[in-house]
């Protein structure tokens, strides 16, 4: 009888360590699920060259670089350089961004001027191993720029304008397709 009765406690000991790993499996899957959606969820870091006090209209560029099938791709380093709200191509108006998981990227900045013949634009370049050489020129459908130069020598993007906060702020999508080399 002994015997039956430590039989039976190590039986209910066991049936207890089990309950326990399962309640800590679940509880650990619950909290990668979470991760996953919260993960899938969030947006986009917005890279802003913009500063308080620059001269010139504010502007977010968005978008996604994918394969030539639809793919996303990540970590994908795209370069960007532009001249500010006057005109002056500086180091402040050039950087490197890099997509997140679902090949998105996205950067605040001013809607560049020319002081010189040619269209306001900004030069988007991706040299990443694996995928042709990308080069070109996001020019804006609304620029007002008499001296075309660069008319039809880049993609246009049309700025929407949207008031955040009491501040008018334009938006911008510019997307890239990359191909296999």
């Amino acid at each position: 009888m002994l015997q039956q009765k430590s039989r039976f406690t190590l039986a209910k000991a066991g049936i207890g360590l089990l309950i326990t790993a399962l309640t800590f499996s679940v509880q650990a899957m619950d909290v990668n699920s979470e991760t996953l959606t919260s993960e899938a969820n969030k947006k986009t870091k917005l890279v802003d060259l913009w500063q308080p006090g620059d001269f010139g209209e504010r502007m977010n560029i968005r978008g996604r670089v994918t394969s030539l099938d639809g793919t996303p791709l990540a970590g994908i380093a795209i370069e960007i350089r532009q001249a500010d709200g006057d005109g002056h191509w500086t180091e402040q108006y050039r950087t490197t961004l890099t997509t997140d998981a679902g090949g998105r990227y996205q950067f605040g900045s001013v809607v560049p001027v020319s002081n010189y013949c040619g269209d306001p634009h900004v030069e988007v370049v991706v040299y990443q191993n694996g995928w042709e050489y990308f080069d070109d020129k996001i020019v804006f459908e609304d620029s007002t720029s008499v001296d075309s130069i660069y008319y039809g020598d880049g993609t246009s993007v049309f700025l929407e304008e949207s008031d955040v906060k009491g501040e008018t702020i334009k938006y911008g999508r510019f997307d890239i397709v990359l191909s296999p080399e």
